[in-house]
């Protein structure tokens, strides 16, 4: 999808585990793609909210979703309804060797859900696998690693030197499918590409996602329209900062742009737990911690793939999802990943961190088009606010000498004009303050 090796961002000056920026190169990628996602996607998957579908997700509570983005959602920019893994049964067909719907969960199939789907002006996507069994298939005809056992009929590209790709990839395109997210499951590498290849064959537009492969050391920009940078997530602060942290790591050599983006799972904002059907119960993330995930992922420029449930969402969840100031950051044009500039405020009684901070704090920077600059003043204390302060040697150099800006802060709507740097935000707990700035007139 993306044809050459990405630059090299000028990174150094490692704190534990973490690369922190300390001389900025403003990555361009010239390579040709297919023409999607010019700016990170943005969607819904149900994979956290209903656990592994173990709670009940059908075609009624798929559609039930998609009216909500259509009517709440869709204004900001969401436009993917996605199934994760659990759509199909275990086997393929026999006589076509076609993977087989659910049709306990999808009566009508899944090109009539991909119809009313686009009906409602959203896009549809589904789940496959590389591997030789999807990563939730069950156990009951484990296939051997060789692709030799008795599960060769499952659902899966690769199975006794026989390849579905091509196979797999037409009938997406005969369902009117628009993104198809690629797992792991310990499959062959080589499938990756195997795959980008028969879906650009289709002749149908369809963004490609791809999980497992920076895991393994062998992801490229090429490949993929955006691919996983860690492990599944969770409503859990620790985990969102370490697939943060991630992120900022591999973008050293993964170097997200148009058409490519650093993926670091799905969004947690207002999660509730996987068996909350009703109602509006305590959020497993906080607000605070909302805002949080919500920012980094913007200033990181990742896929905006909610992973809670969208019928239950109160006001402040919506109202995270949805910041005008946020979404503007993550849905820039100039497409440029916002990397972590500066961390500390290491409490004396605590070890010094390595990979997850559990205190400090952390200031995120980016640049943005026209001159702009996006900033997040995150704090990692969970227990007291901080002052924290955004200095000029922050920035990206292009835009240290600018001497004023006009300043719009994501969450509270602050508006501000002449701003001079350094400038400070009193940040609450496990909250950020997240700022952009532009020339000043």
């Amino acid at each position: 999808l993306r044809g050459t090796s990405p630059n090299m961002r000028g990174l150094g000056g490692v704190i534990g585990a973490v690369v922190v920026a300390t001389g900025w190169v403003v990555p361009r990628c010239t390579a040709e793609n297919n023409g999607l996602v010019p700016t990170p996607p943005m969607g819904w998957n149900p994979w956290n909210c209903w656990a592994n579908y173990g709670d009940g997700v059908t075609e009624e509570t798929v559609l039930s979703a998609a009216k909500v983005m259509a009517s709440r959602l869709k204004v900001s920019g969401y436009e993917y309804i996605n199934l994760d893994c659990g759509w199909s049964t275990k086997h393929r067909d026999p006589a076509t060797g076609n993977l087989v719907v659910n049709t306990t969960r999808f009566p009508h199939g899944l090109k009539w859900l991909a119809a009313q789907i686009h009906g409602m002006g959203l896009k549809f996507g589904v789940y496959g696998a590389m591997g030789y069994a999807q990563c939730c298939s069950g156990t009951a005809d484990h296939t051997a690693d060789d692709g030799s056992g008795p599960g060769c009929n499952r659902i899966k590209s690769v199975c006794r030197n026989t390849t579905f790709y091509t196979q797999d990839a037409e009938l997406w395109a005969s369902w009117d499918v628009d993104l198809v997210k690629f797992d792991g499951c310990g499959g062959p590498f080589d499938s990756v590409k195997a795959m980008r290849d028969a879906l650009n064959a289709t002749g149908r537009p369809i963004v490609y996602s791809v999980h497992g492969a920076v895991t393994q050391g062998e992801m490229s920009v090429d490949l993929a329209n955006f691919w996983r940078t860690g492990a599944d997530i969770g409503a859990s602060y620790e985990q969102a900062l370490d697939r943060a942290l991630i992120t900022n790591n591999v973008s050293e050599y993964l170097v997200a742009g148009p058409g490519g983006w650093n993926d670091p799972d799905m969004l947690q904002v207002g999660n509730i737990g996987h068996t909350a059907n009703s109602g509006s119960p305590p959020s497993l993330f906080p607000d605070a911690e909302s805002r949080t995930q919500f920012a980094l992922w913007c200033i990181m420029k990742s896929p905006l793939l909610i992973g809670t449930f969208l019928h239950n969402m109160t006001d402040t969840t919506l109202g995270i999802l949805t910041d005008k100031v946020a979404i503007g950051v993550n849905q820039d044009a100039l497409g440029v990943q916002g990397v972590l500039v500066k961390q500390g405020g290491w409490r004396p009684d605590k070890p010094r961190p390595t990979t997850t901070i559990a205190y400090g704090f952390q200031i995120w920077c980016g640049p943005l088009s026209g001159g702009g600059v996006a900033a997040v003043l995150a704090n990692l204390d969970g227990n007291q606010s901080q002052t924290l302060t955004l200095s000029p040697d922050e920035l990206p150099p292009s835009r240290r000498a600018t001497a004023k800006w006009d300043l719009a802060e994501a969450y509270s709507g602050v508006i501000k004009s002449d701003v001079t740097l350094p400038a400070t935000a009193v940040v609450g707990p496990h909250d950020v303050t997240m700022w952009v700035l532009t020339p000043a007139a």
